[in-house]
């Protein structure tokens, strides 16, 4: 039955839909061993597939304006303004993810645990987190939240940087570098996230290495040039910028392929 106008208009003074912004570690297992060996339930019964997750609530969402109303779920974090933890989400977390599970693979890792033994990877990864990610997002947000702040940021950082790699999520590299295309495209998290940091003055030479190993692993027969400009079908904004990001990834290329060389 359908609502009359009065109706309608009462009804959606009663409702709001909220976003959400949920940083957890988690992944699909498909290994019939490891399903067992960890005791794991699968999504329905005779199916290969389960989930891992991580014990994790801090779940961010928009702040509910509804009079009166009350959450019944007390965990979640209400944000009068939730782009910008959404981007802390993507050119943050997400981005450090990619960036050390393309560099982790080019040394041979399985495993996302496997990185939290390398040292200078882990440095790396933490230079970009904070010194080229934290300050652009800083630059972009100070004031408005702790988080965009110096201390707000690096404890985010270390705080992810530590999850990231829990042995206990056996979260496979396969699984975070999947999807190469996507990862480079012109407002992901590896793209995006030198982009904002250009827009910042911060030159973003560590997630260019991200970039450059991302972009090896598709065995393009293109050049640099003509591999990344295929992948951005956008318009140069500012003017210059695809030149910019293809020269940095591409110096980052000529370091990687000389370190392992």
């Amino acid at each position: 039955k359908r609502l009359d106008e009065p109706a309608r208009d009462a009804a959606a003074r009663s409702v709001q839909f909220l976003n959400t912004v949920i940083g957890k570690m988690s992944g699909v297992v498909t290994a019939p061993e490891q399903i067992k060996a960890e005791g794991l339930a699968c999504l329905v019964e005779d199916s290969p597939h389960a989930l891992l997750v991580e014990e994790f609530n801090r779940i961010q969402i928009t702040q509910i304006r509804l009079p009166g109303f009350k959450r019944g779920i007390e965990a979640f974090i209400e944000k009068p303004d939730l782009l910008p933890f959404e981007e802390a989400k993507l050119y943050g977390h997400n981005a450090v993810h990619a960036l050390m599970g393309y560099l982790a693979a080019r040394k041979g890792c399985r495993f996302m645990s496997e990185a939290a033994g390398d040292q200078a990877l882990m440095q790396l990864a933490r230079g970009a987190f904070v010194e080229e990610s934290g300050a652009a997002l800083i630059a972009r947000h100070q004031g408005l939240d702790p988080l965009f702040t110096a201390a707000g940021y690096q404890a985010y950082a270390d705080d992810l940087l530590e999850r990231m790699t829990n042995p206990y999520l056996r979260d496979r590299i396969e699984r975070v570098i999947r999807d190469t295309p996507r990862k480079l495209a012109w407002d992901d998290r590896l793209i995006g996230t030198m982009r904002l940091a250009l827009d910042a003055g911060v030159t973003p030479w560590r997630f260019a290495l991200g970039a450059a190993a991302a972009l090896d692993t598709l065995s393009s027969t293109k050049g640099t040039a003509d591999a990344l400009n295929e992948l951005w079908p956008v318009p140069d904004q500012p003017p210059g910028r695809k030149a910019q990001l293809i020269e940095l990834i591409t110096e980052a290329q000529a370091k990687l392929r000389t370190k392992e060389s």
